[in-house]
Parts: structure tokens; C-alpha cells; sequence
């Protein structure tokens, strides 16, 4: 492990270009480098030697490489999945062979089949509603992550690294949920108060990093990647260095993306777009379903788009898949009107604010997305700063719910070889 490892962390801007770039000329390669064409030839043959990179002409990361698994703890669901050395999931028959045949996740597993869910290259289950449930149904799926690890060699696996991504405020670097508005019962817990000792133990034994960030980091970090992919609906806009992704769970968070790099703030807690305060849809009284948000303020985003839009409870908007919130929109035109307008009007700060040239709608958005661009181009088309505004596109998220489950997968495989996230090309 600590060989391989080592040869990740020392040709780690190499191999994201071509992940980047499968097919990527020699010469091309090396002038993005700013080496000669004799060593990056010298070093792509050691890397194809080694395994990394595939034997054959056209240059390309080998996928089975490595493995890394990612978790999400959403505020109504736990997702689980795997991606491979090119940072995608693993097929669905690799997936569903692993789960088979070692007969792992057979909660989650039973939990899909009783709602009706095909289960592809993912897994999920419902998130418990206090502290001693959910490290017991995090305890039984790390208990199967271990059987995997112990049994890995079978399959021609090699997995570095595992991430856990939370809902909230996370302090990435000493493991802790500081704050989380919809799951009040993790605040203030460090990782080490979820996930018994021993199964720490047994990771750090393996060498398998273990790595912590918020649902909104991961997802703008899949997002990203996924651009990449050639197949991508969104490949185009791959070169895009200013962008944000706008998750929609419970509440509203945003991961942002400054110069081709992760943009995390002073300690992490970047993106709380949720609790910032904006005016009530104007001519409209609406009934208090709640006081107030767990922020403490009545007036904030979250509490906003639950109380005005869908008039519900925190609890009973986390429970609303992406198809409820887009059937429930589309078949109220007034409350899509109003939902579109508080969308709008954060958006055209955050446009105003951070120049963005690119917006993707992801997790619970991504059902509804493509139904509510004329309204939220209506919003759009009233920001006075058009020069600004023009240069910002939109998207619809290729991911949706899956997008942090398969971003803190990539961002533990960083933090494994001890990289910051940045596109250098």
C-alpha cells in the first residue's frame, strides 16, 4: 500500500490530466507539465508498468486500479457507493456481483426492495432520526465495508480510502461535525463518537484513509468530475474554472469551485447559502408551519422554501424525493412561481457577488431543474448587472442525490495522497 501510495502522490498532477484528458498526446502532456517530451515518455511507460496507466497506446488511467468508497448521511437517506481509479462509479453488475456475493448491505438492501428500488451501482436506506440508530446502522455498514476490505483480493480490488459525507457544518481536518441544522443531534460530535473504535482501529490497520466533509464540498467536487466524462451531458462545460453547485436536501447548500480549485473558506464551513436571510415573496402573507428554522431565523432560505412553498415541516420536506418536490411544483404553478423567485433571487447574488460562469442544480433539484428554467430565467432577467449575469450558464446535475456520495469518495482519495483539489490544466 505505502509503494503505491507513494507513486500517487509523487505523479499526482500527471495522472489527473489524462483522467482528465484520456488520449492526451505525449508531447501535449508534457508541455502542460513543463518537461521534456524524453520524460514524460520515460515516466508514462513506469506508470503503465506499474499498473496505473492502461498498456495500451492511447493513454488513459487503468480504472481497476484503485477503488474508493463513499458514503452520504443526507437528512432522510444514507447513500453507498464505489467509484473506481477514473473517480466513476462502478458498473452495476460489479456492484450488484459484490453485494451478491459476499452478501453485504442486506438492510439497505431489503429497505429498496421494500420501496420499490432497483438497486444499480448504489445503495441506500433510510437515516435514522437519533444518535444511537444511526451508529448502529452505520456500525452494520462499515461491519460489510470491512468484510469487503478483508475479502478484496477476490475480486482484484485494491481500496484506498473511504469518506463519510454529513449534512452541515464539518471541520474536515479534526473530524467533526461542528454544526448540522438537520440532524441536530450530530452537532458537536467528532467522527470518533459515531464510528465505534474498533472499526477505526481495523482502517487505520489497512492503511484505508478515512476522511469527513459536508454533502455540499462532495458534490460540486463530483459534479466536476463528472464533466469529464466523454459521455457527460455536461462535457462541455468541463472548462468552466468559476463554478457552484446548489444541492437541495432538507435544505439549500452550495459547494463552490474559485480558479479550478475547491473553495472551502477559513475553516471549512463555506456555502451555508440555507440560513441566509432574504425578503417574503412580496404580496403574499403565508401561515407559520414552524417558528422558525434550526438556525433561529424565520426568514432564511431553508425555512423560506419549506414554509412558504411546500408548507411543511422540516421533517416532512427531508422525507420529499426529487420526483414528489418536482410532481408537487408542476402541479402548483403559484408555488413553483414563488419557489422560483427565492431560487432567483439568491442566485442573482450569488451571481452579482462571485462572477460565476457556471450553476448546476443538484441532489433533490435535479427532477425539477429542467421545468423551471423559464421561471427562473424571468428572475434571472431582472438582475440590472446583465454583463455579469450573461456570463453565467445553468445546468441540470448528471448525479442528482448521488453526487456527495461519489464526491467524498474522490475527496478521501486526495486526502489519501495528501493533495489539495485542483484542476491544473
Amino acid at each position: 500500500m505505502e509503494k503505491i501510495i507513494s507513486q500517487l502522490k509523487t505523479h499526482n498532477k500527471l495522472i489527473n490530466i489524462v483522467r482528465c484528458q484520456p488520449g492526451i498526446s505525449k508531447t501535449a502532456l508534457a508541455e502542460y507539465l513543463k518537461v521534456s517530451w524524453p520524460t514524460a515518455s520515460a515516466t508514462i511507460d513506469n506508470l503503465k508498468k506499474a499498473g496505473i496507466f492502461q498498456t495500451s497506446d492511447v493513454l488513459s488511467i487503468n480504472p481497476d486500479f484503485a477503488y474508493m468508497i463513499g458514503l452520504s448521511v443526507g437528512s432522510a437517506q444514507i447513500k453507498l457507493t464505489i467509484i473506481d481509479m477514473n473517480f466513476s462509479p462502478v458498473s452495476s453488475e460489479f456492484f450488484n456481483k459484490l453485494i451478491s456475493d459476499l452478501n453485504l448491505f442486506e438492510d439497505a438492501r431489503r429497505y429498496m426492495t421494500e420501496n420499490k428500488k432497483t438497486i444499480s451501482n448504489y445503495i441506500f436506506f433510510q437515516t435514522p432520526d437519533n444518535l444511537f440508530d444511526l451508529q448502529e446502522k452505520l456500525d452494520s455498514v462499515i461491519a460489510d465495508i470491512t468484510k469487503l476490505v478483508m475479502h478484496q483480493d477476490d475480486f482484484h480490488m485494491n481500496i484506498v480510502s473511504l469518506g463519510i459525507a454529513f449534512t452541515g457544518a464539518i471541520d474536515n481536518i479534526g473530524k467533526k461535525i461542528v454544526r448540522s441544522h438537520n440532524l441536530e443531534y450530530l452537532s458537536d460530535k467528532p467522527l470518533n463518537a459515531i464510528i465505534y473504535p474498533n472499526r477505526l482501529e481495523f482502517f487505520e490497520q489497512k492503511g484505508i484513509n478515512l476522511y469527513i466533509d459536508n454533502n455540499s464540498n462532495a458534490s460540486v467536487i463530483a459534479e466536476k468530475y463528472n464533466m469529464y466524462q466523454p459521455d457527460s451531458t455536461n462535457y462541455k462545460y468541463r472548462n468552466k474554472k468559476n463554478m457552484m453547485i446548489l444541492y437541495l436536501g432538507a435544505g439549500i447548500g452550495a459547494g463552490l469551485i474559485f480558479n479550478n480549485g475547491l473553495y472551502r473558506g477559513a475553516s471549512n464551513f463555506a456555502g451555508e447559502l440555507g440560513h441566509i436571510e432574504l425578503p417574503p415573496y412580496p404580496g403574499k402573507r403565508f401561515k407559520a408551519i414552524e417558528p422558525s428554522c434550526s438556525c433561529g431565523s424565520c426568514e432564511c432560505l431553508d425555512y423560506r422554501i419549506r414554509n412558504d412553498v411546500f408548507e411543511m415541516t422540516k421533517e416532512s420536506f427531508s422525507e420529499l424525493n426529487s420526483a414528489a418536490i418536482r410532481e408537487y411544483l408542476t402541479a402548483n404553478p403559484e408555488k413553483f412561481e414563488i419557489f422560483t423567485y427565492y431560487i432567483g433571487k439568491m442566485t442573482n447574488l450569488l451571481i452579482d457577488l462571485l462572477n460565476l460562469d457556471l450553476i448546476v442544480f443538484t441532489g433533490k433539484f435535479k427532477e425539477v431543474a429542467n421545468y423551471m428554467w423559464p421561471l427562473l430565467y424571468k428572475q434571472i432577467a431582472a438582475n440590472k448587472l446583465s454583463y455579469i449575469a450573461n456570463a453565467c450558464e445553468f445546468k441540470a446535475s448528471n448525479l442528482g442525490a448521488i453526487s456527495p456520495a461519489v464526491g467524498i469518495a474522490i475527496c478521501s482519495y486526495f486526502d489519501k495522497i495528501d493533495e489539495e483539489i485542483k484542476w491544473q490544466f
